[in-house]
């Protein structure tokens, strides 16, 4: 059997102190001499205001929409006003339903809200945790007017049998990629696939520009109308060429726009953005491979014709295998040996007290908002692979920072560490 655990006054098995490596603990993001010179140029040439567009933001978006695979990119101030713009240029307004995943950070949700719409939640895979297309498919209304799917963790949804459910029912599809920001299904990058696609910079995402988001599409008319729903008018008047919408152009919106020194810092990252993802794979692999045959935790899953960018890596903990301890004891034992260990969602968004208590503009708006068409209840049981995996089986430890050879040695750590908690799950429990 493996040493005393830390968490009863033994040694950790994440060792950072005794290792030969330098910065083995992940330092992210990184931000050096290049980005700090584009920022510099950007300043120098007076671009540090842009209503208009262009400058640096027109450079990053230019660069960020062929790296993807699309015509269009508006930058904007975060994912969450990037999806709020799609869903306005979608048309979604009062008593239109948006199909939705629950297991999600809430600024998926918080945009079809703030459009004074109805958020509908569908169950996600067991395996990737992404939404469920034959569960979407049970939840169409005559009132659903679009999907929000999430690309959780940076492992891409099953897009094909969602865009074909969307296709059949006539609805929109807005991709959140905050997390997924270079992932790839079937050879093609997730924020292609679908109508329009948000995206995140910031604050610890695949790559950065400190905060900051970006709006996609291939289509031309949505991209049009992205522009007089969330950027300021001086930029409308350049873009938006059909009369019937040009009339609409005012300042009576949010102005959603980045600020250009982010976008300066996001266009050097993202030179960098493949080989960042390429080593993150590396390192998600090593650590499933030894995670693979250890009771209690089942590794990461990776479909068929996907490539993940693990945002975090998260894999399941099965308590049946360990006697019953209590996942949060789990963790507990984890981060005591030094690993960066948590759960992420932990309760899905319909059963949290700003749901079940219709608490948002006060008077009980979107859901009793009187274009509704029916009445929506969200009760425990709606959702039950989300609940289950909520309430008993996600794992999560922050990946983010893996970008090189140097952070092989804190992976076998934490293997290190998964070990011995599981050799001494008996005593935990």
């Amino acid at each position: 059997m493996v040493g005393k655990l830390a968490i009863h006054g033994g040694e950790k098995a994440v060792s950072i102190e005794t290792s030969e490596k330098l910065a083995l603990r992940p330092n992210w993001p990184i931000v050096g001499d290049e980005e700090i010179e584009e920022v510099v140029k950007a300043m120098r040439r007076v671009d540090i205001t842009a209503p208009a567009g262009g400058g640096v933001v027109a450079e990053f978006e230019e660069a960020f929409a062929k790296y993807v695979g699309v015509k269009y990119c508006i930058t904007t101030n975060s994912c969450c006003s990037a999806t709020h713009i799609a869903l306005g240029a979608f048309g979604v307004g009062p008593g239109d339903e948006v199909i939705v995943s629950p297991y999600t950070w809430g600024q998926t949700v918080a945009p079809i809200i703030h459009q004074n719409a109805i958020p509908v939640y569908a169950d996600i895979d067991p395996k990737t945790y992404n939404l469920d297309p034959e569960s979407v498919a049970r939840r169409i209304t005559e009132s659903t007017k679009a999907i929000v799917v999430v690309h959780i963790y940076g492992h891409p949804a099953d897009m094909d049998p969602l865009m074909e459910v969307a296709e059949e029912h006539d609805l929109k599809v807005v991709e959140d990629c905050a997390q997924a920001n270079g992932a790839v299904y079937h050879g093609r990058r997730v924020g292609s696939l679908g109508h329009m696609a948000s995206f995140s910079i910031g604050d610890g995402k695949n790559m950065v520009g400190g905060e900051g988001g970006m709006i996609l599409t291939d289509d031309e008319e949505l991209y049009e109308r992205a522009m007089f729903v969330g950027m300021h008018p001086a930029r409308s008047e350049g873009v938006v060429k059909k009369p019937e919408l040009r009339k609409y152009i005012d300042s009576l919106i949010p102005t959603y726009r980045i600020h250009p020194l982010a976008a300066a810092i996001a266009k050097v990252q993202l030179k960098h953005l493949d080989e960042w993802n390429l080593w993150r794979r590396r390192h998600a692999n090593r650590l499933s491979r030894g995670l693979k045959d250890l009771p209690g935790v089942d590794p990461v899953f990776v479909a068929r014709g996907c490539e993940h960018v693990y945002h975090m890596y998260s894999p399941t903990y099965r308590t049946e295998e360990l006697g019953g301890l209590p996942r949060d004891r789990f963790l507990d034992a984890l981060r005591a040996e030094g690993v960066s260990a948590g759960a992420y969602v932990r309760m899905p968004i319909y059963l949290r007290p700003r749901h079940q208590d219709r608490f948002y503009y006060g008077k009980g708006c979107p859901w009793d908002c009187p274009f509704a068409r029916r009445k929506v209840v969200y009760r425990k049981g709606d959702c039950p692979v989300a609940e289950e995996r909520c309430e008993k089986t996600e794992l999560n430890i922050g990946s983010t920072g893996w970008y090189g050879p140097q952070f092989r040695d804190l992976i076998d750590m934490y293997l290190e560490a998964f070990r011995k908690v599981v050799e001494h799950a008996d005593e935990l429990r």
